[in-house]
């Protein structure tokens, strides 16, 4: 049932024979972040990709926010962290993928104008695809955008 978080145990106690203090370290971080959640950790694996997935985008926001303040030591430590957590998460679609899949959904529900966009993320997320929402959003606003 919960066999992404068995598999984050097991790459914890390989850490811990390895000595390998920060990726043991991120591990733990991973756990408890289901644990949360759930005491038991007994969530189906796409709960638990899409708490990592929280994790990853957090990871994310705050590479962003630590270039904004220049700080290269840190980036670099949450860039490591964000590549491990990346092992864990199943991969993002690409952009060109993307676009393709929110031209077919604009389609599909006749969206036709800007105050639709929310009806085509609603459906995309519906969907449960590898889809990096904000690219999502950013191309649904492109096509839906009114045409001067």
């Amino acid at each position: 049932m919960a066999e992404l978080f068995n598999k984050i145990n097991d790459a914890m106690q390989k850490a811990m024979k390895e000595r390998d203090a920060f990726r043991l370290e991120v591990l733990r971080m991973m756990k408890s972040k289901v644990l949360l959640v759930n005491a038991r950790g007994d969530l189906p694996d796409p709960e638990v990709v899409k708490i990592i997935q929280k994790y990853a985008k957090s990871l994310k926001d705050a590479i962003e926010e630590t270039k904004k303040v220049n700080r290269p030591e840190a980036v670099k430590k949450l860039e490591n962290e964000l590549k491990i957590v990346e092992e864990y998460v199943p991969k993002m679609i690409s952009q060109e993928e993307t676009r393709q899949i929110v031209a077919k959904i604009i389609s599909d529900i006749g969206a036709s104008s800007f105050k639709d966009i929310g009806k085509v993320m609603k459906e995309i997320m519906a969907r449960g695809l590898n889809v990096d929402g904000k690219i999502a959003n950013k191309i649904a606003q492109e096509i839906l955008a009114p045409k001067a």
